[in-house]
């Protein structure tokens, strides 16, 4: 016999990451009640902030996403009144390409600053830059009204604005018929002739795919979102928003348990519940949501998703292409300054504050075609996120906490275990050569690999966006053909995580529109009033 928790939920949420927490918080919100589980001691997912490194309890280590361009687009935290319950960003000072003589080059919300910037390199350059910007914001508002569309039902928001960018000249319109199915390096390679502006769209584009794969031209759009919606970091990290959605959702009524790994779960018309591995069982009259990797839901529900939308679910892409992430999150017992950039700047910019990447458009290449045959990249690239330059409350007073991000393989060739000190030694020393005081200031680190981040979150080959980013899997699509309006064909099993539409990153858009659906299904109405569920609990 199984012990029941005794208490009546609505919905049960299966996964703390941001995506569930938002759900969560609009569904009691609308007076509903909820339960969320997280197999993990905290919350937060990709999106979580803590002292991961024990020799630094001060030091408030990101390791999954730091910094985010959608969040502020979505709305999310406008609806909820996050601001109320602790939530404040800061904005970012942009992003940052450092050459290997102390050359750099910095994308900066102001587009005539960065232009001016690139003109120093190239006039061509910039002038082709301008003209791309102002075909790119047009592209990505598109961008912004599907996302917070409906898959399925574009809104009138986004219909408009499809057809202002196609009315608006013939370089939206050669970006539109392109940038799904040409490769990213093929685009910034015939754009682009500098170093510099080659290797800032490099750095930033393969964030979002392999720039050798047909479709991955997208990324070329990448800079533009500088200039449109710009990006902000949260105060206390990206587990600041966390903190703040968690705030929202205890103080309409819901509950959280950490600490509680799903084993199974079981939903029919009536109802269901939600085992935990160590037998514990909690029911749902009416709804469940897995807010968790979508590839693991398959194995929750048994027999009960059909053998087909199940395989298709599995066989989703998630670094698909074998390439995949190395990270290193370090605390300092120092500022990390930059001595060979930060002097031939003359115009009163901080390098330490933006995003920066070191890598030419080659190198970049190389790495993602290296680390796709699971080899381990011999000339390494880089992002790095000195955190407590933006956010001083990340960090003790004159020291540093940073993320170094890099690509690698998902599995390389003989096994993390043979692999994992010496991609650290290479990504180090490459940051070394811009950053000469990492190494003898570092207290201590928390790196993952792949393979490591699939450990800690659940997510497929330690896929950062849950599920790649190509055409098809955009849209309703997206996680998989069946299940890409966040219901599934199990009654009451609803899908919520970047797994589905509009995708990963920091939004909380899947979770906002997941549970858009769950309370249409429930009857709620204008203000708020559950009507539906409420009555079929009442005749039980």
């Amino acid at each position: 016999m199984h012990a029941i928790d005794g208490q009546a939920h609505d919905v049960i949420i299966v996964g703390g990451g941001h995506n569930g927490l938002v759900a969560g918080c609009y569904l009691a919100k609308a007076g509903l009640r909820v339960l969320l589980l997280e197999q993990r001691d905290w919350l937060g997912g990709m999106a979580a902030s803590r002292a991961f490194v024990p020799e630094a309890p001060d030091h408030i280590l990101s390791p999954g996403a730091w910094e985010n361009v959608y969040f502020r687009a979505g709305g999310v935290g406008r609806e909820l009144d996050l601001g109320r319950y602790g939530h404040r960003d800061l904005d970012a000072a942009g992003w940052a390409w450092l050459g290997d003589q102390g050359e750099s080059l910095v994308v900066q919300p102001d587009l005539r600053g960065t232009v001016d910037d690139i003109r120093r390199f190239s006039r061509r350059d910039a002038e082709t830059y301008a003209d791309l910007i102002g075909a790119a914001v047009k592209i990505l508002k598109i961008q912004d009204a599907y996302g917070l569309s409906h898959p399925k039902r574009p809104s009138r928001a986004t219909l408009i604005a499809a057809m202002r960018a196609v009315a608006g000249g013939s370089r939206a319109r050669a970006l539109l018929s392109s940038a799904l199915t040409t490769t990213a390096a093929d685009g910034i390679d015939s754009l682009f002739e500098s170093e510099a502006v080659r290797g800032i769209f490099a750095g930033t584009g393969a964030i979002l795919a392999p720039l050798t794969v047909d479709g991955s031209a997208i990324a070329v759009l990448a800079p533009a979102m500088i200039h449109h919606q710009g990006a902000a970091r949260p105060v206390g990290g990206i587990g600041g928003l966390v903190a703040a959605l968690e705030r929202c959702f205890v103080a309409h009524g819901g509950g959280v348990r950490l600490g509680s790994e799903v084993a199974a779960i079981r939903m029919g018309k009536r109802g269901g519940i939600v085992e935990l591995s160590d037998g514990t069982v909690h029911s749902a009259d009416s709804a469940v949501i897995a807010a968790c990797p979508v590839h693991r839901v398959p194995a929750m529900v048994g027999d009960a998703m059909g053998a087909e939308i199940a395989e298709r679910i599995r066989r989703a892409p998630a670094n698909s292409t074998g390439l995949g992430t190395f990270t290193i999150n370090a605390a300092l017992s120092t500022r990390l300054d930059l001595p060979h950039h930060q002097p031939k700047r003359t115009d009163g910019v901080d390098l330490r504050k933006p995003a920066l990447y070191m890598g030419s458009l080659e190198e970049v290449v190389a790495a993602g075609e290296q680390s796709a045959r699971g080899e381990v990249p011999d000339r390494t690239t880089f992002c790095l996120g000195i955190l407590s330059a933006v956010d001083g409350s990340q960090a003790p007073e004159g020291q540093d906490v940073v993320q170094l991000y890099a690509p690698a393989p998902v599995k390389p060739v003989g096994g993390w275990d043979k692999w994992r000190a010496e991609a650290q030694r290479r990504l180090e020393d490459k940051v070394a050569s811009a950053a000469p005081n990492f190494s003898r200031s570092k207290i201590g680190a928390f790196v993952e690999t792949a393979e490591d981040l699939a450990e800690r979150t659940g997510a497929e080959n330690g896929c950062i966006y849950h599920i790649d980013n190509v055409p098809t899997r955009m849209g309703g699509l997206r996680p998989a053909p069946g299940v890409g309006a966040y219901r599934t064909p199990i009654p009451g099993l609803y899908l919520a995580s970047a797994s589905c539409h509009p995708g990963g990153g920091v939004s909380g858009l899947p979770g906002k529109h997941c549970a858009g659906e769950v309370l249409k299904d429930a009857g709620v109405v204008q203000g708020g009033v559950v009507t539906r569920i409420r009555a079929a609990v009442q005749r039980r």
